[in-house]
């Protein structure tokens, strides 16, 4: 095999996720269509409208993904080790850090285009949370998004990717996976840790750490920011609201705190444990960037979710 033939298989790699892309968004939207013709008041309700999306995403259209993702190149099979519970818990707190780095640059650089266009970029996770059942949406988040999505992005794809270096699964997952969010507000957190998800995959071979890791990182993000912003008025002074609701804040922003400062402390500390392993096949250091993404599919891919993204912030 040369240049052109892995060039190819990246690009029947992309090609294959924007056609899974669009089913899984596409059931979604013929979902809604289907319940704004039945009951238009549904839609209004933003738990039944969560119902009338994700149950046909993650029954039909996730699952036609992965036949449509396993039927491409021979995938290859990643050595198992076990992870200690302290090893467990410091990759959470690694995570996490990495998550609120993320959200970090995402919210700044969301802040300056809706400061561009003269009004405030959505947040569709922020509505979700604010607005709809916090149980009933963790079902989706907490329980179903981190099931199938670690297993497309984490599973699916880097056992196919991993023939080409450690490096490289860790790197195009977690890329297609921010891109996969369709917006700026998720993108740079869900790379960040989409990549460390993708590196403790390569390394323990099991994807039930990372589906671990991400329930975890969405039900502290989801479930308890989401109760704390449904009883608890943070819009006006916060020096004027009850002394309850300001000692329960300032314990929330204590603990988040101290996880990503005990986090970033853990991610410095093991910046030398952080290696990858080559893979079975050798990419030459200059050719990697334009053979896993300057073809046809993964650039149809990129194209597709970066328009997506401009087009959620600015529309």
């Amino acid at each position: 095999m040369g240049a052109k033939a892995y060039k190819k298989d990246f690009s029947d790699l992309g090609l294959r996720m924007v056609i899974s892309a669009v089913l899984i968004y596409g059931i979604q939207v013929l979902a809604l269509y289907i319940a704004q013709s039945i009951n238009m008041s549904w839609i209004w309700n933003m738990d039944t409208m969560l119902a009338v999306t994700m149950i046909p995403m993650y029954a039909i259209g996730y699952p036609l993904a992965f036949l449509i993702l396993k039927a491409g190149t021979k995938s290859c099979t990643i050595e198992k080790h076990a992870m200690k519970p302290i090893q467990f818990i410091m990759a959470f707190l690694m995570s996490y850090a990495l998550m609120m780095l993320g959200n970090i640059i995402g919210v700044g650089f969301t802040n300056g285009i809706g400061f561009l266009k003269g009004e405030p970029v959505d947040n569709s996770l922020t509505d979700i949370v604010s607005n709809g059942n916090i149980w009933i949406s963790s079902i989706y988040i907490v329980l179903l998004a981190p099931i199938f999505e670690e297993y497309l992005f984490r599973k699916i794809i880097c056992d196919r990717l991993v023939k080409y270096g450690q490096g490289m699964a860790v790197i195009m997952s977690g890329l297609m996976f921010g891109l996969f969010h369709g917006n700026f507000n998720q993108f740079f957190y869900a790379a960040f840790i989409g990549c460390f998800f993708a590196f403790i995959y390569v390394k323990t071979g099991n994807v039930m750490y990372t589906i671990g890791l991400h329930m975890i990182v969405n039900f502290i993000g989801s479930v308890v920011g989401g109760l704390l912003l449904q009883n608890i008025d943070l819009s006006g002074d916060l020096f004027q609201m009850p002394f309850s609701d300001m000692a329960v804040f300032a314990l929330y922003m204590l603990v988040i705190y101290g996880m990503v400062i005990a986090g970033a402390v853990l991610l410095l500390a093991n910046l030398s444990k952080f290696k990858v392993s080559p893979g079975q096949i050798t990419i030459r250091k200059g050719n990697k960037f334009e053979i896993s993404i300057i073809n046809v599919g993964m650039f149809l891919y990129c194209e597709l979710f970066v328009l997506m993204m401009f087009g959620q912030a600015l529309l």
